[in-house]
């Protein structure tokens, strides 16, 4: 296999592949009316009372990258929760087109997927696998806690 460095040229925004470049969970989440993207509540563990642990709303955010070769084509997304034992949890996915480019430019693009009545089965380390076309472009790591109810009173949430 050759990589871009084994050429004698330099890479150019059109040789280089769809890449996530942003992934993480938080609270709340929305893309403004002009594309700004609002974030609020980033957070990578949870704190549990009981197992299995139901978090009622989250937001993967998600910011990609492509070449502009990639323009207009259809791309497919999968998102698998993996537990630290490797099983997979559960998942969700779709299909979305890539915008088009514009000035030759890597095409950028953001979206908020809104994820409702999480069930995890016991407590320990999770990954978000962000695929696109069936490879793992990123990994969103999550940790859940099992606390006692008094720990939970002094959490301050």
């Amino acid at each position: 296999m050759t990589s871009n460095f084994d050429k004698d040229g330099l890479c150019t925004d059109n040789e280089s592949p769809m890449d996530v470049t942003l992934a993480l969970l938080a609270d709340a989440a929305n893309v403004s009316q002009e594309g700004k993207l609002n974030i609020l509540g980033a957070f990578a563990n949870i704190n549990a009372v009981q197992f299995p642990a139901r978090h009622p709303e989250m937001q993967l955010v998600l910011r990609f990258e492509a070449s502009p070769a990639e323009a207009e084509t259809k791309k497919h997304l999968e998102v698998k929760v993996i537990d630290e034992d490797g099983q997979a949890v559960s998942g969700f996915g779709g299909e979305f087109i890539v915008a088009p480019a514009t000035s030759g430019q890597r095409i950028r693009m953001q979206t908020v997927m809104r994820i409702t009545d999480a069930i995890f089965p016991k407590p320990g380390d999770y990954t978000f696998a962000v695929m696109v076309d069936g490879k793992t472009e990123y990994e969103v790591s999550l940790s859940l806690t099992l606390i006692t109810a008094d720990e939970e009173k002094n959490d301050g949430d």
